[in-house]
């Protein structure tokens, strides 16, 4: 309904196909290998939820709209809210993978591989205009997007038991490896603040450079846009792009799986490579003006002081302490954690005998027990670069499972 009045409908498409080269007379002579599969797929699929959100978010983008308000001299008027656009339509994404699905060596080894491109056009976005017409903006289909990566799934039997009750053992691992690239943007200069530059990341960072504290003064230095130093610097004309944003490049879990006589433990552990966040929880702790009305990091007692002079905390009385648009506080926000484990014991089925107990289960689990992080904010695993977010609880429960 978002293009009632434009491009109401879309035409979309895909083709895959398989080879079971396994099957294959030149496979069999090669024992080790027990599956394997070949797959390639193209299709394209449409997107009409174009602003996220819910699904009444943006339905009137095709339309003009005026609003009443206060005018020229305080005077009651009429004016244009909203530039509308007849020619809106569906985003298409078009994807291009190649798979490879394998067991080996009796299926100890089993997993997949596949590798994908997907470039999204006809991307939705705000479009700069010139605010003669009434309004900055025009909401258009304009730009693309480019997602290359790998996706992987291994799972490996260490130990398989020959008869029930015998160890077992399995270790397994899944990832995602994503590059983001984006293009066609709709300004003359390819650049977009908040969206990020034609050939660059999607929500690219836009900031003065920090490069740490002067020792003969206390003072915070910055690099200017040609990489000099500088306490002084243009919060707009210094500005660089990082090649850095808060979309990760890798993630994925492991996990071991352990039985033995009717014992079990299960862990499984996530990750997340390349992801950079701005540590605003840091910057309150660290932030002088703060002493006396909320906690303080220890690190003010490291300050700079003329008995002090080598550092990374500036004078207490420097100026720029909160300056704006600098990377200061942008930090690695890489983690790995210990998402669940559970340890339990399945009562044997000899002892539920007669009792109307088709299973039992007793057991502890635990959930985010340990994070390993550089991290120093709350929590490393929010998506956010606001401030006092609630983190990822740690969770310690102890159950008891029936079947009837």
């Amino acid at each position: 309904y978002r293009f009632a009045d434009s491009n109401t409908w879309g035409t979309f498409w895909s083709a895959s196909a398989r080879w079971n080269i396994n099957n294959e007379e030149f496979m069999k002579g090669v024992d080790f290998v027990d599956v394997l599969k070949l797959r390639v797929s193209y299709g394209t699929a449409g997107n009409q939820r174009i602003n996220g959100g819910t699904y009444f978010t943006t339905p009137d983008a095709t339309r003009s709209l005026f609003a009443t308000g206060t005018g020229y001299g305080g005077a009651n008027s009429v004016f244009l809210s909203q530039i509308g656009n007849n020619t809106l339509r569906w985003e298409t994404v078009a994807t291009t993978n190649l798979g490879l699905d394998f067991e080996l060596f009796d299926s100890k080894l089993r997993g997949s591989v596949d590798v994908y491109n997907r470039e999204t056009t006809d991307l939705f976005q705000d479009t700069p205009i010139s605010a003669i017409n009434g309004a900055t903006f025009i909401r258009a289909n304009t730009g693309s997007l480019t997602n290359k990566g790998v996706d992987f799934n291994l799972n490996y039997d260490v130990v398989r038991s020959l008869k029930p009750g015998d160890l077992n053992i399995n270790v397994s691992l899944v990832g995602n490896y994503n590059s983001i690239e984006l293009q066609d943007l709709p300004n003359p200069d390819g650049e977009i603040l908040g969206i990020g530059r034609n050939g660059g990341k999607l929500f690219e960072y836009y900031n003065v450079r920090y490069a740490g504290v002067n020792p003969a003064n206390g003072n915070l230095l910055f690099l200017d846009a040609d990489g000099n130093l500088t306490e002084n610097p243009d919060p707009d004309a210094d500005r660089v792009w990082s090649d850095k944003n808060i979309i990760p490049d890798m993630n994925g879990s492991f996990g071991l799986n352990i039985d033995y006589k009717n014992f079990f433990l299960q862990t499984q552990f996530n990750y997340v490579i390349g992801v950079d966040r701005f540590d605003n929880d840091l910057a309150g702790f660290q932030d002088y003006t703060s002493a006396g009305q909320f906690r303080n990091s220890r690190d003010l007692l490291r300050a700079w002081t003329p008995n002090n002079r080598v550092t990374d905390i500036p004078r207490a009385d420097t100026a720029l302490q909160t300056f704006a648009n600098t990377d200061r506080y942008l930090r690695d926000a890489d983690f790995l954690r210990l998402r669940f484990l559970s340890f339990g014991y399945s009562v044997p089925k000899n002892v539920l005998k007669d009792t109307g107990i088709s299973n039992a289960r007793v057991f502890v689990n635990g959930e985010n027990l340990v994070t390993f992080t550089e991290w120093r904010g709350f929590d490393a695993e929010a998506d956010s670069n606001t401030s006092r977010i609630y983190p990822t609880p740690r969770t310690i429960s102890l159950g008891l499972e029936l079947s009837l």
